[in-house]
């Protein structure tokens, strides 16, 4: 997944997968609820599954609220399964 950098306009990718270990990042939620949500659907389908912040602990923005971004993390060998489970899931 890319998406635009505000300041400079350039592509940017998903963390590296050392930013967090041997884990990557399968879903990016902004609250505790879907954090909890998104791990039991996962959970639900047999994926393992952790939560972690943002490794460059930038809130978010949004009207007169901060986000923090909360990161669903899998392991590697997982990682298809868990994409397949939240694209049927999601809208």
């Amino acid at each position: 997944m890319k998406f635009p950098h505000r300041r400079t306009e350039t592509l940017l990718t998903r963390p590296q997968p050392d930013a967090y270990g041997l884990l990557v990042a399968a879903a990016t939620v902004f609250d505790d609820h879907a954090a909890r949500a998104t791990r039991n659907l996962l959970h639900a389908h047999d994926v393992r599954t952790t939560t972690a912040t943002d490794p460059a602990h930038r809130p978010l923005r949004w009207h007169h609220h901060r986000l923090h971004r909360l990161h669903i993390l899998v392991f590697p060998e997982d990682v298809l399964r868990a994409y397949e489970v939240l694209s049927r899931h999601t809208n």
